[in-house]
């Protein structure tokens, strides 16, 4: 039985349509991401779990039960804000042990498991602290402790690194993928940032303009993805356009050919390649006849540090080239002639 799951869910604002019949099962235990930029969809998605709103249609269920019209208070979620809302005036420990005090626990329930609250986000040590006191990331620890402590059956996630400078929110990615594999608990996250999703999630769903484009694990998502959408969103990528000469064979603009897998379902195709995936040879070298190859000549080189990235002009088409910064890497110079390759199971042919 999923833990959430959204059945043909359309939440309207008026005449606005923010989700859009959006079908969902998250299941028991897992780290489930809801990835997309500003507006598609994903907060109200998440309201909708946790009562804040309420569906214009459809069905709202936490591990079998239906919830959709039930206020928060009655349903066995948390959320975790990217304002972390702690009291300024109560101590970390009052903070945590807020939520069960309004329960009327009884006094040594609450304060045992305040401090294996603490103890879960290591933070045991600052338990008589005020949250002016602590660093962001221990604010955030703080809000989490907060929520987990009334032992919810799915944690909300709306952005909580937000606030974070980079450094940070990199080193609590892990904290809390770390944190959410020891509690064993259902987490619904909501972000736009894809290398936060990609680095944290069992699975990802990717959002736009209310509706749900492609849901799967980070690899899947990153390597194989289903849009035009989808591919443009998560990381960098080559959308080459063209048309289908046969099932295997596509005709670039410039007249190029190149080589794919699966068989187009329309004349004109967009094959998608990652940066990363491809690579430059002298345009002298001969590559095996199974690579796909453009010729063309280096119109930009930009220095990243771990990778040195290219822009090639290959007549009609300009692609993005992406290679590991390593012992015996030819580093081409600008106005190079060079070879662009790649093996065909590198690229993909994505739908508008």
């Amino acid at each position: 039985m999923p833990a959430v799951e959204l059945i043909g869910v359309t939440k309207r604002f008026g005449e606005v349509i923010a989700v859009d019949r959006l079908d969902l099962a998250v299941d028991d235990g897992e780290f489930f991401s809801l990835l997309g930029p500003s507006g598609c969809g994903k907060t109200t998605t998440l309201r909708l779990i946790a009562g804040f709103e309420f569906p214009t249609a459809g069905s709202v269920r936490i591990h079998g039960r239906e919830v959709g019209l039930e206020p928060p208070n009655r349903r066995p979620v948390n959320t975790v804000f990217q304002s972390y809302a702690l009291f300024p005036h109560m101590t970390v420990a009052e903070n945590v042990a807020f939520g069960l005090e309004m329960r009327r626990l009884p006094s040594a329930e609450i304060a045992e498991r305040v401090r294996k609250a603490l103890d879960m986000v290591q933070l045991a040590h600052r338990a008589d602290a005020r949250p002016s006191q602590l660093s962001g990331g221990q604010q955030q620890r703080v809000a989490l402790a907060r929520a987990l402590v009334c032992e919810p059956e799915v944690l909300l996630l709306d952005e909580p690194l937000g606030a974070l400078d980079l450094k940070l929110r990199q080193a609590m990615q892990v904290e809390l993928k770390d944190l959410q594999e020891r509690v064993g608990i259902t987490f619904v996250y909501v972000t736009h940032d894809q290398q936060e999703a990609l680095t944290m999630s069992d699975r990802i769903g990717v959002m736009n303009e209310g509706r749900l484009l492609q849901v799967g694990r980070p690899e899947d998502i990153y390597e194989r993805p289903t849009s035009r959408f989808v591919a443009d969103f998560i990381g960098d990528i080559n959308l080459l356009e063209g048309r289908r000469v046969d099932s295997e064979t596509v005709e670039l603009v410039g007249g190029h050919k190149i080589r794919v897998l699966g068989d187009p379902s329309s004349s004109h195709v967009t094959v998608a390649v990652r940066p990363e995936r491809l690579e430059l040879m002298s345009d002298s070298d001969r590559p095996p006849d199974r690579l796909n190859r453009l010729p063309g000549r280096v119109i930009r080189r930009t220095y990243l540090g771990d990778v040195i990235g290219y822009r090639v002009d290959c007549g009609g088409v300009v692609v993005e080239v992406k290679e590991e910064n390593r012992s015996g890497l030819v580093v081409r110079q600008v106005g190079d002639d060079v070879l662009v390759v790649w093996e065909p199971e590198a690229g993909g042919i994505v739908v508008d």
